[in-house]
């Protein structure tokens, strides 16, 4: 997983157990395409705030972190159940997109919390590329 700054007004205990926390953006979200996938956790959804830079590629939302980027509205899921079921989200989601920790606002605490990010990689022009909306 990648390090990251803290955010002001992260407390060491929004920091416990990260391994059952998850934010989602886009087809894993409450309603979405493969939302199936979470929807039999047990836990609390809440909707949440991260910064960075949202695009898309291969025609799905792609999360780029940012602590400087706009914000951008996403969905956190805290779940006891989470750990058991990230093998087969890695798996899910691909070589695309890696899982790593980043700060989120959820409603007027901070949290960190797991999010799949498009991978950094280097790629041929026009290929395989974010593309950031503006």
């Amino acid at each position: 997983m990648v390090g990251f700054t803290l955010a002001v007004g992260i407390s060491l205990k929004s920091m416990d157990n990260p391994d059952q926390r998850l934010i989602v953006y886009g087809t894993l979200v409450p309603g979405g395409m493969y939302h199936y996938l979470l929807a039999d956790l047990p836990g609390a959804w809440e909707r949440c705030v991260i910064r960075g830079y949202m695009g898309e590629y291969a025609g799905f939302k792609a999360f780029r972190y940012d602590e400087h980027g706009p914000e951008h509205p996403a969905w956190f899921l805290d779940s006891p159940q989470l750990p058991r079921l990230l093998p087969e989200l890695d798996d899910f989601e691909g070589e695309a997109y890696e899982r790593r920790l980043i700060p989120a606002q959820v409603g007027e605490r901070w949290v960190v919390a797991q999010i799949y990010t498009r991978r950094q990689v280097e790629a041929k022009p026009g290929e395989g590329q974010l593309t950031v909306a503006t």
